[in-house]
């Protein structure tokens, strides 16, 4: 047996037995859930796609919110805006905070942030309130993202947590294929206010699922069975590992994003295809990234190595980037040219994402809350980054306004990583 799953079996083995961080009783789990079930799998999981399934969910509120509430289009898009802003602050102030104080009290209080600040979106009766509260929703949802990943950092030691982390990749996966068609049935059935409901009843019971079923996690090192290292006292932008894997994983990141913000644009507006094809490219990329995820997983579990995975994996990301934007460049815009390579980038990605992630956090097992920050932080500026030069390039460039930046990013990725290996 591998030392990641002796160590992984240690930390459950305590986690089972220990009180609250804090020096508390832990308080009675009426809904037990062990960390190694599929019902855990699924709740971290889903708590990683709140900000997504928030996003998404919501975003076919946006074009009915200035009739609506008798507002501009421009404070009906900083309901997205904020929501992000919000997003980036919960997961920096959530993971430090978690360090200090535990997981599960500032879990809790995220769930709790997050619905009351739903329910504060349902009842809105203006643009600027509903701004206000989708700000506080992101805070939360920020801070369930980063708890996530924090806790298969304390819960699972090296190829047993990669492989957790690949199986709430796969549900991260699948939650956006199903959100924008949840938000458009809601909105035509019932109105742009059954949406944030949705979201608020949602909220509620992860709240109710988490308080009853989901305790401490955060271990000292003693009980993880190592010395407290240096690492404890340390700062994360100086350790070289930590910010190339980091780095390369945001890139990536950048890559899958820029695909996001300008596939609409490309697909329906110039190549002229209708929404429902939009809508299977669209699911054809996120089974692809949800299969590399899963597969990901399987070969962690039979102790594959990372470094074996990640190089091929960021090479062919780049290589069908690079044919991507030779055929976009070239005219070639017809689904032959262009699907193909998309479904290699979004399977890799499906290997790349659990890797680096796994890599970069598992090097700062005491401030797990704060790495984890840092790798999430990051990958939403690339993701902006990306977005903001494909709005910029495509007015004059097209097609090739997305697979440019979408190369630019991949290679790049390709690049930091291969510095970064021994």
């Amino acid at each position: 047996m591998g030392r990641g799953r002796i160590l992984a079996r240690t930390r459950l083995a305590t986690y089972d037995r220990r009180p609250d961080v804090g020096h508390s009783p832990r308080p009675h789990l009426y809904l037990r859930l062990t960390p190694h079930s599929l019902a855990f799998t699924i709740l971290l999981g889903v708590l990683a796609a709140l900000p997504a399934l928030s996003i998404d969910i919501s975003a076919p509120t946006l074009p009915l919110l200035p009739h609506a509430l008798g507002t501009s289009v421009t404070v009906a898009s900083l309901t997205l805006s904020l929501f992000m802003v919000g997003f980036a602050f919960g997961q920096l102030s959530c993971g430090r905070l978690s360090d200090l104080r535990g997981r599960r009290p500032v879990l809790l209080a995220g769930l709790l942030c997050y619905t009351v600040a739903g329910l504060a979106c349902t009842a809105s009766p203006s643009g600027l309130m509903l701004v206000a509260a989708r700000f506080a929703q992101g805070l939360g949802a920020g801070g369930c993202s980063v708890l996530s990943f924090t806790m298969v950092q304390d819960l699972f030691v090296g190829d047993a947590a990669r492989t957790k982390r690949s199986y709430v990749t796969v549900v991260l996966a699948i939650a956006p294929m199903l959100a924008p068609a949840i938000g458009a049935l809601l909105c035509a059935q019932a109105g742009w206010r059954s949406v944030h409901a949705a979201l608020t009843a949602g909220g509620a019971l992860l709240l109710t699922i988490a308080a009853l079923g989901v305790g401490e996690s955060r271990l000292l090192d003693a009980t993880a069975g190592r010395p407290a290292s240096a690492r404890a006292r340390g700062r994360l932008r100086d350790d070289r590992q930590f910010v190339m894997a980091t780095l390369a994983n945001a890139l990536s990141y950048g890559a899958i994003f820029a695909y996001v913000a300008g596939s609409p644009m490309v697909i329906i507006g110039i190549m002229h295809l209708s929404p429902a094809v939009f809508a299977a490219v669209w699911a054809s990329t996120a089974a692809a990234l949800t299969a590399g995820a899963w597969l990901n997983g399987w070969l962690s579990r039979r102790g594959v190595p990372a470094a074996a995975i990640l190089h091929p994996s960021l090479a062919a990301s780049a290589a069908a980037a690079v044919c991507l934007a030779a055929a976009s460049l070239a005219g070639n815009t017809s689904g032959a040219w262009l699907v193909p390579p998309l479904l290699i980038i979004a399977f890799s990605r499906g290997f790349i994402a659990p890797n680096l992630q796994h890599l970069a956090i598992e090097r700062w097992p005491e401030q797990a809350g704060g790495a984890s920050a840092a790798v999430g932080v990051s990958q939403l500026l690339s993701g902006a980054a990306a977005s903001a030069i494909v709005a910029a390039l495509l007015p004059q460039f097209g097609a090739a306004a997305v697979a440019a930046p979408m190369t630019l990013f991949a290679v790049l990725a390709l690049i930091v990583w291969h510095r970064a290996s021994p």
